[in-house]
């Protein structure tokens, strides 16, 4: 921002709020005339933001901008991102009948920078006075439900619970002058002269961090390449970064957790051999995978979630993880604005979206409570019926679902590397049919073929001499030819025999030869089904983008003919198993709402398929049992708070008023606005604690709370009324 406008920024401030809240400025009106009549004996920005006009040069303004219309503009874009300063400006000159022209554009976006200019110095200041300025005290406070603890309330494990994750759509195009570096011939820097550090291999775990990097020669056109955040469960938003000419490496996650544990402590629950390795163990940082991704990804297999799944880990409740990925979705909308944006634009279109997300998430917070009371509940109700009449129906079974995913998970852990000794008699048993097949064509090369005439071969013109000659050459270079190869393939083969101690060599007709053969196959088939859970993998993602713009049909259409060629191949494999594995439809494995049926195809043990885990009823109650444990702890993770956030802030208003009247003025619409979203949460809370099913205390500020769920409509309604009403003034007065 200009330096003249910061250097004023503080009278500005007092200026507005003199306007806002002044003797003179009658917000309760009802008549608008049609055209404002005052006097001006100065023709500054400061006297022209006393009468609710805001100039476009911080020295001698000739266009000023109402306050009102840029409040509208500013409520609009904090809750549609994509509406543009320029279709606003658009608008604008349609109402009053005035041909659009590119300055006023320009003009309206200067006074929009510096209006939010002046509502940040607002805001600073009565952070100071409520004691907010420390740079730690949104990570503390920001959440009530995360943060306030009650005199009684049980010990949570994890202590609380928060999703991180970068999104590469907000980038920021670099400015091009600098980004075509090398002049054509030119040697890049990073192929020779510079080598890369081998031991740091973070990057190629994610194929997101390898999405902007490559060679040097790569044009990097984005100088932010997104951003990457930190939420807790309740969608609040507690660290927010740019990532600058980088994809998702491992600095960022890093770093967030190195802050969220000198803030929070112990027993954090986060969605992610570093350098804080200890300072993570000391605090029992606790690591889980959100539940899309742990069931949906490749990446994530059954042993992944086994361990990291939050379905299987004690004190997730029934949190699922995907918050960024619905915070994501709304701020997606930005890309195209800021895509080309001024740095200064990029942080403020997405400060202004992240600071309304807060405030929209911070309304909901009480019914994001009751909702997950009532289903949490539910889940107990239901579920717990139904274990009970699946253990009726198999008495003599222990049913023990603990004990299965331990049983699982060992069983995973053991064959998720191939001995050293099957791996090399698959190899034994390959050599030796390559030898055989190499000796049998040198045999066949060896066998002199005789060749006939006829007395008419014999004439001067007929090249007799040059065709034997040629077919005898050809001859030699191919016996040549297989007699190397043969020699090749017995040093291999011999090779192999001494590493493996073998004093006879093996027969198709020898027992070891025959099992090493079986095992063989068997591999061939867990490939097949590997390949098969690849290509359901990415139709699972396209099938999730069908409402979302350019999802790709023929790409559909070509895993769709992929995936039945991959299921014709693992047909053929099944029925050579030993058992038979089950034949496959098309139908049947498209309708896979996980991919964890997969890993049991792969287990060709007759003793795993008898097994209770692999069974695919049992592993469904089991899921129904995990699911009524997580259940439980979410009860006692929902067990609400009370906060007393708003007459703190009345409070301080009161004592403010002896001194700063303007400010306290504004403290007071605090209040006001914090009073009448927190009478809703009330409301939820009294909710709360009047369920059958709600196990925790009932504090004494209950019996203050407005009860009745037409009460908590009308709460809403009167805080949407007056919203309402206020923009229903803007834009009278816009449109005169």
């Amino acid at each position: 921002m200009h330096t003249a406008w910061s250097a004023q920024m503080r009278a500005l401030a007092d200026a507005y709020l003199h306007w806002k809240h002044g003797p003179c400025n009658d917000t309760g009106a009802e008549s608008h005339q049609p055209v404002h009549y005052f006097h001006i004996s100065k023709v500054d920005v400061f006297a022209l933001l006393r009468v609710g006009l805001l100039g476009c040069s911080p020295t001698t303004p000739t266009v000023a901008i109402t306050l009102p219309c840029l409040e509208l503009y500013h409520q609009l874009r904090r809750r549609q991102l994509s509406f543009s300063v320029q279709a606003f400006t658009k608008v604008l000159c349609t109402l009053h009948n005035v041909t659009y022209i590119k300055i006023f554009c320009e003009q309206f976006a200067i006074a929009f920078d510096v209006y939010l200019a002046i509502i940040r110095e607002i805001q600073s200041h009565i952070d100071v006075v409520l004691g907010r300025s420390d740079p730690d005290w949104r990570l503390h406070n920001s959440c009530p439900a995360c943060t306030f603890k009650q005199p009684d309330e049980v010990a949570l494990f994890p202590a609380s619970l928060r999703a991180m994750d970068s999104n590469n759509s907000a980038k920021q195009m670099e400015n091009f002058k600098d980004d075509v570096r090398l002049c054509p011939g030119e040697r890049s820097v990073g192929d020779e002269s510079v080598q890369p550090n081998e031991s740091l291999t973070c990057t190629d775990n994610w194929q997101a961090a390898n999405s902007t990097s490559g060679s040097e020669n790569t044009v990097r056109v984005f100088k932010q390449t997104g951003i990457f955040l930190s939420a807790c469960r309740h969608g609040i938003i507690q660290i927010l970064t740019e990532m600058r000419h980088s994809g998702e490496l491992a600095k960022y996650p890093l770093a967030t957790i190195n802050k969220l544990i000198d803030v929070f402590g112990d027993h954090l629950g986060l969605v992610a051999a570093s350098s804080i390795r200890q300072k993570t163990e000391d605090h029992h940082l606790i690591l889980a995978v959100n539940a899309f991704h742990g069931h949906a990804l490749s990446a994530h297999n059954r042993k992944c979630q086994l361990q990291h799944h939050p379905l299987y880990l004690r004190g997730f409740g029934l949190e699922d993880l995907e918050t960024c990925e619905r915070m994501f979705a709304a701020s997606n909308a930005a890309a195209p604005l800021i895509r080309h944006a001024s740095h200064f634009h990029y942080v403020q279109f997405l400060e202004l979206h992240f600071d309304q997300w807060d405030i929209n998430k911070y309304l909901e917070l009480s019914r994001f409570i009751l909702n997950n009371y009532k289903q949490a509940l539910t889940v107990i109700s239901d579920y717990t019926k139904e274990l009970e009449a699946y253990r009726a129906t198999f008495p003599g079974q222990g049913l023990d679902f603990e004990s299965w995913i331990v049983e699982e998970l060992a069983y995973l852990e053991a064959v998720a590397v191939e001995p050293v000794q099957d791996a090399t008699a698959v190899e034994y048993v390959e050599a030796l049919e390559k030898l055989d097949k190499y000796q049998a064509a040198f045999e066949d090369s060896c066998n002199n073929q005789f060749v006939s005439y006829t007395p008419s071969s014999f004439r001067p013109d007929s090249g007799l001499s040059q065709d034997a000659l040629h077919a005898t050459k050809q001859g030699h270079v191919v016996r040549r030819a297989t007699e190397r190869r043969l020699q090749v393939q017995i040093s291999i083969v011999e090779d192999i025999e001494d590493r493996m101690g073998v004093v006879t060599r093996w027969s198709p007709q020898s027992r070891e030869y025959i099992e090493s053969l079986e095992y063989s196959q068997k591999c061939q088939f867990i490939c097949a089904v590997e390949d098969l859970e690849g290509l359901i993998v990415q139709c699972m993602f396209e099938l999730s983008k069908a409402n979302l713009t350019s999802t790709g049909y023929k790409l559909r259409k070509q895993i769709s003919k992929a995936i039945v060629k991959s299921l014709d191949k693992y047909n053929k494999l099944a029925v050579s198993q030993n058992p038979q594995r089950p034949m496959l439809q098309y139908s049947e494995v498209m309708s896979y709402a996980a991919l964890s049926e997969f890993e049991i195809l792969k287990c060709s043990c007759y003793d795993i398929l008898a097994k209770p885990w692999s069974n695919g009823t049992h592993r469904e109650m089991a899921n129904k049992y995990f699911k009524i444990i997580r259940a439980q702890e979410e009860i006692t993770r929902l067990n609400a708070w009370v906060d007393t956030e708003d007459s703190d802030i009345e409070r301080m208003a009161t004592e403010l008023d002896s001194t700063d009247t303007l400010l306290a003025a504004e403290l007071q619409l605090l209040f006001n606005r914090q009073h009448r979203i927190n009478d809703v949460h009330r409301n939820h809370l009294a909710c709360i604690y009047s369920l059958p099913g709600y196990t925790g205390s009932i504090p004494l500020q209950v019996n203050t709370m407005v009860t009745g769920s037409e009460n908590e409509e009308e709460c809403v309604l009167m805080l949407e009324g007056e919203q309402s009403a206020r923009f229903e003034s803007c834009i009278q007065q816009i449109s005169q």
